[in-house]
């Protein structure tokens, strides 16, 4: 009889020591959200993904009614961020707002710090846009146009230095170089910023950069855009060229910019989470702001469209990896 009342104390702690973790989720879940929500940008003040939750902060805030913080944690090609977020509490107080290189980031590290298929549980798509081949203004820029720039560059190999945020861009930059049959020095920035400062100043003679974040230094005369990588002209600079049609047909490069959580944040905060970037996603007012800045507003911001893009991408980026013959750092 001990005996008997003995094991059945045991089952009985066993049980409820695994029934606290579910129970601790769902107490959560159901106060969600109950103390300050981080937005982790992981570039530094400036990228379109820093525009978008600067932009998206105070609106959260009031969805949620608790403070919503922007937190820029760059570094390592935006991999540093990322990883933050892949190890943070799965609480929904800790989200990524993401762009492709983020995405895709991991693929080009010999030990990855995180899996972007695998830690993350997607949101929502707030908008997709091609990048744009910037260049300085100054009166001794190699050329005017993406035609002459390449055919300069092809007259000059190694001399020109092509300025980039590293990691993920280090790769966009190689995928250029390899389609247009030309030779660049790789000049890594620390950001955006200054990286369109590198041109500006003469440094570097093409960097590549979302319109958005681009938009103010272009609309000051300080720089130009000399192409765009979507297959058709965008809408906001109509008069530039896209690639394809300069000399590299068929070149198509373009970027996923949305928020994600970590992997095990349940799902009843994901639902909330998705229903209120959602509706601010859908609202005039926010389709406005993507749109005037050269974005492409998405239709779908189900979760699962943008699982099935993640997949996409990562995809056809190992393959691009494997093509340009990247060496893994």
């Amino acid at each position: 009889m001990a005996k008997r009342k003995a094991a059945a104390a045991v089952l009985f702690v066993l049980c409820l020591s695994m029934a606290i973790p579910g129970a601790a989720l769902a107490q959560g879940a159901a106060s969600f959200p109950n103390k300050p929500i981080n937005l982790i940008v992981p570039f530094p003040p400036g990228a379109s993904t820093d525009l978008l939750a600067r932009y998206l902060a105070p609106k959260l805030k009031d969805a949620l009614d608790q403070p919503v913080i922007v937190e820029n944690r760059p570094g390592a090609g935006s991999t540093i961020g990322a990883a933050y977020v892949a190890k943070s509490a799965p609480d929904g107080h800790t989200l990524l707002v993401a762009s492709s290189s983020v995405m895709q980031g991991y693929l080009m590290q010999k030990n990855p710090t995180y899996d972007s298929t695998r830690d993350f549980a997607p949101l929502a798509v707030a908008f997709e846009h091609p990048f744009v081949i910037l260049t300085g203004t100054r009166a001794n820029s190699p050329a005017q146009n993406i035609k002459d720039m390449i055919a300069y560059a092809k007259a000059n190999p190694g001399k020109l230095n092509f300025a980039t945020l590293g990691g993920f861009a280090d790769l966009m930059s190689e995928m250029i170089k390899k389609d247009a049959g030309i030779v660049m020095q790789i000049v890594p920035y620390r950001g955006a910023a200054e990286a369109t400062v590198g041109v500006i100043r003469g440094d570097s003679a093409m960097t590549l950069n979302g319109y958005a974040a681009v938009k103010g230094q272009v609309d000051g005369g300080h720089a130009r855009v000399l192409a765009v990588t979507s297959l058709q002209r965008n809408a906001a600079i109509p008069d530039v060229p896209t690639l394809a049609e300069s000399g590299l047909p068929g070149f198509e490069l373009t970027n996923v910019v949305g928020v994600l959580a970590p992997a095990a944040t349940p799902k009843p905060v994901l639902d909330r989470l998705n229903a209120e970037i959602s509706r601010i996603l859908k609202s005039p007012e926010t389709r406005h702001f993507i749109t005037s800045r050269g974005n492409d507003a998405v239709d779908d911001t189900s979760p699962g469209y943008y699982a099935n893009k993640i997949k996409q991408e990562t995809e056809r980026f190992s393959r691009i990896i494997q093509e340009v013959g990247y060496q893994k750092q």
